[in-house]
């Protein structure tokens, strides 16, 4: 969870610093960007969508590293253009890119503790509720077309 956090902060920090910059000048870039993070949550959706409850997972996977939380941020999209967003719209609040990336960077790392903290414990309460399989199937069925729904608006026009 902090090596999320850390790692949205990260990419808030540099699209604010001027790789925003960098990638308004190489479309393709910016393209390719946006094609292998729709990829990567297509995938991820489909894996929660047919996921079942978590205690009948044979191989429980460990939990990811502090920098396997804070890379998988550099490869998510909606962070990327979260963080570009923010970059463009807020840079009159700052001095230069630097403190620009500095407020951004923390701003954004704190508010996604906060959000994760908050979606850990909503999942801890929920675990409590859901009893059988098929509502945990249901569950990770309708989070997986959630999460694959919320590719759509990073490929509508701006």
């Amino acid at each position: 969870m902090a090596g999320s956090a850390a790692g949205l902060a990260t990419v808030a920090a540099a699209g604010a610093a001027g790789l925003a910059g960098l990638l308004a000048a190489a479309p393709s870039l910016q393209l390719a960007m946006k094609i292998a993070g729709s990829l990567y949550l297509i995938w991820l959706a489909w894996k929660i969508g047919r996921s079942g409850p978590p205690y009948l997972d044979v191989a429980m996977s460990k939990p990811n590293s502090f920098f396997g939380g804070a890379g998988l941020q550099w490869t998510n999209p909606k962070g990327w253009a979260m963080g570009l967003g923010a970059a463009a719209s807020f840079a009159a609040l700052a001095n230069g890119p630097l403190q620009l990336a500095f407020l951004l960077g923390t701003v954004f790392g704190l508010a996604a503790a906060l959000s994760l903290s908050a979606w850990c414990v909503a999942g801890t309460l929920l675990a409590r509720l859901l009893r059988t399989e098929r509502q945990w199937r249901v569950l990770n069925a309708v989070l997986g077309l959630l999460l694959a729904a919320s590719i759509i608006p990073m490929w509508q026009p701006a």
